[in-house]
């Protein structure tokens, strides 16, 4: 059955973005994942997701504070704020996870915004 949503949402946090464990992506994410955006889907196999998070990693160094982190049985949504560790920069979203057998294999955004959540 795999580990709950939320747990799995909160080691991609922990372990690849604030670690910078990027081979992380094989064992907790479908080789495959659709990322959903307004307007559009892509799917991004394991070499897609690792070369997107190492080319974004080393230009700030994101914190993610999950303002909420929360699920079900399928799904976790996280509310975030990312503040720059190693460059002046602030994002916030929302993203909603669906987790099957213990891997992400999909992933909703909105849009990210430069403003903290108020």
């Amino acid at each position: 059955m795999g580990d709950a949503p939320v747990a799995v949402v909160r080691r991609y946090l922990d372990e690849i973005y604030h670690a910078g464990d990027v081979e992380l992506v094989r064992e907790i994410t479908a080789d495959g994942v659709v990322r959903h955006d307004p307007g559009g889907a892509r799917t991004l196999d394991h070499e897609a997701q690792i070369a997107r998070i190492r080319a974004d990693l080393p230009q700030w160094q994101p914190w993610f504070t999950a303002e909420v982190l929360a699920g079900d049985d399928d799904h976790a949504v996280l509310v975030w704020t990312a503040r720059g560790r190693t460059a002046e920069r602030l994002l916030s979203g929302i993203e909603v996870f669906r987790v099957r057998d213990g891997r992400i294999t999909d992933v909703w955004n909105t849009p990210y915004s430069t403003e903290p959540w108020g």
